[in-house]
């Protein structure tokens, strides 16, 4: 017969048939909270549970937390087995029917591990082959480890909400850069249109589109739960679509292969964008094309692409002390994100390839 301590019992055995159902809804809300079920092991997890054994000088124990239907085992000393299927009696251990099939002639000491709501979220147990018996010492220690494994699942919950509410602020902060760089960019406009300098005119209409580039980046961040990265073909094609709009030419996005970028090198890709298509609709008018690729490991590839007459037969990219404020904009944010700035004739027939080469993490 499996010889059970259980330490202290627990209120499950206290309510009634229909309450449990609600109250069961509700310790499931409780667990789910803390982000803890069936997650990879965790070294201060592994220490309670070696320590547990070591204390009882047994060779298995677990912490375990429960499920809708198991208990996980978030640390399983001495045992292979990950989980186990959770009893309904609420007057013995959730374990008990794994227990009894797999440890019949064994031996069981557990300590609930409660929220502070006193819901039940997990248990903290030894286990033995071999019937035994303990002494109360060994059951207060049980009992402090158990605290221990709550008090880590209360700094996990207190960093989770931390998270969320940086998550929370960062999304506040960016959705209102976003609307101070529109109003700026607005204003930017509006001079263009007074200015009696066609020159001048060009140069605030760049001004306002650089604005632009970097309140997109600001939108993108404040409506997207990106996590730390972006995907960055859905960003490009709608970098495209407004860019189309805003400067009154034919911008496509083809063959961009779809996967996450880090959410820092999200802005400068947009600037580099903006630069090298404002300087293709200027130079060599319709269509633009845009293309990014990931190469081998774990570079990228950016091209933006005219069909207009070419690169003239000086033209050295490398050398920033001839080129305009767009192409040494260029150079400086190649520069930012590790990579390679490049000039090429375009490749599939007349005109231009302009080319960023750069790692992405």
């Amino acid at each position: 017969m499996l010889h059970l301590v259980q330490t202290p019992p627990g209120t499950r055995a206290e309510t009634l048939p229909g309450e449990r159902a609600g109250i069961e809804a509700a310790r499931l809300a409780a667990i789910e909270q803390y982000g803890i079920l069936d997650t990879a092991p965790e070294p201060a997890f592994d220490r309670i549970t070696a320590l547990a054994a070591d204390i009882f000088s047994t060779p298995i124990a677990i912490l375990g937390f429960i499920g809708a239907g198991h208990v996980f085992f978030k640390s399983h000393h001495g045992l292979d087995a990950t989980q186990a299927n959770r009893g309904d009696d609420p007057a013995a251990p959730v374990m008990m029917p794994w227990l009894r099939a797999e440890f019949t002639n064994g031996f069981h000491a557990s300590v609930p591990l409660h929220d502070p709501d006193g819901y039940e979220l997990g248990t903290l147990c030894v286990i033995d082959r071999r019937s035994r018996q303990v002494d109360e010492q060994q059951i207060r220690r049980l009992r402090v480890l158990g605290g221990i494994a709550t008090d880590l699942l209360a700094m996990r919950l207190a960093a989770r909400r931390a998270l969320a509410q940086a998550e929370i602020t960062s999304s506040e902060v960016d959705h209102r850069a976003m609307n101070s760089l529109q109003f700026v960019a607005s204003l930017l406009q509006l001079q263009s249109r007074a200015s009696g300098s066609s020159e001048v005119t060009q140069q605030l209409r760049a001004a306002a589109n650089r604005v632009l580039s970097v309140a997109r980046v600001h939108r993108t961040f404040s409506t997207q739960e990106t996590a730390g990265r972006v995907p960055i073909a859905a960003h490009l094609r709608r970098l495209c679509e407004e860019l189309s709009t805003s400067i009154g030419g034919e911008i496509r996005l083809e063959g961009a292969d779809e996967f996450d970028v880090p959410k820092e090198q999200v802005l400068p890709i947009g600037l580099i964008v903006n630069e090298l298509v404002t300087n293709a609709r200027k130079h060599a008018g319709d269509p633009i094309t845009i293309t990014f690729h990931r190469l081998a490991g774990s570079e990228c590839e950016l091209c933006v692409l005219d069909e207009g007459p070419g690169l003239s037969g000086g033209f050295d990219v490398a050398a920033t002390a001839g080129l305009g404020l767009g192409m040494k904009v260029v150079h400086a944010l190649a520069a930012q994100l590790l990579g390679k700035f490049t000039a090429h004739p375009n490749p599939v027939g007349r005109g231009s390839c302009f080319k960023v080469v750069f790692p992405v993490a």
